[in-house]
């Protein structure tokens, strides 16, 4: 059983709680449940819904969707912040691939203790965002042999991915519409036409769309994307 102390100082070392006060870090500690899982059991499942997220504070979990294995996290990791963030289902299913523990972190705990912090959503959003560049490399697993037919089975894969890096950029649903509109080569004026939106809101869209990438043309936005 880890002492609140020990989860304190582990806490410390987390980006987006590396400015948050010892006494509200203790609170957590103390008031957040532990959660320990044994090899192969799952913490939560592709597309069910989540109120809290978890920082991982011993073990490994790997993320998948859909069977394919997009990521692993380990110690000082977390996972379902953007159940926190936005009010959506999970977005892949997490499973312990050994012993772990982890510290929840309910919606009404984050929203209490640290939601004030410009710090701390800050550190979020940008985890969010190297997730989904680290995350592209996946996608050379799942590529065909260059000069080789791409199979249903594999563009099937091809666009779950793509999909789930949207959500792990932190995409809003109309976000997603428009850089999957992208990807498929659809000019500005025909997303537009295609979405019912005037220019100037397709314009902003992309903005968002190119920050929260850190690309800045959509060459860059469908290289990240499709590989």
């Amino acid at each position: 059983m880890l002492m609140a102390e020990t989860i304190v100082d582990q806490l410390r070392n987390i980006d987006f709680l590396s400015r948050i006060s010892t006494g509200t870090l203790e609170v957590l500690a103390t008031l957040c449940p532990l959660i320990n899982l044994a090899e192969g059991d799952t913490l939560f499942q592709d597309g069910e819904a989540g109120s809290s997220m978890y920082v991982i504070l011993s073990g490994e979990l790997i993320v998948s969707r859909k069977g394919v294995e997009i990521a692993r996290r380990q110690q000082g990791d977390y996972l379902g912040e953007m159940a926190l963030i936005e009010s959506m289902p999970r977005s892949a299913t997490v499973k312990a691939s050994r012993h772990a523990s982890l510290l929840e972190i309910t919606h009404e705990q984050f929203h209490s203790q640290l939601n004030a912090s410009p710090d701390v959503l800050l550190a979020i959003m940008r985890t969010l965002s190297r997730r989904a560049r680290e995350n592209l490399g996946v996608l050379d697993r799942l590529e065909p042999q260059r000069g080789a037919e791409l199979t249903p089975e594999v563009a099937d894969k091809l666009e779950e991915r793509a999909k789930y890096l949207m959500q792990e950029a932190g995409l809003t649903i109309r976000e997603a519409e428009v850089a999957h509109l992208i990807c498929e080569g659809f000019s500005d004026k025909l997303i537009a036409k295609r979405l019912d939106l005037s220019h100037h809101t397709v314009r902003d869209h992309l903005k968002k769309i190119y920050t929260k990438f850190e690309v800045n043309a959509r060459t860059q936005l469908v290289s990240l994307i499709y590989k």
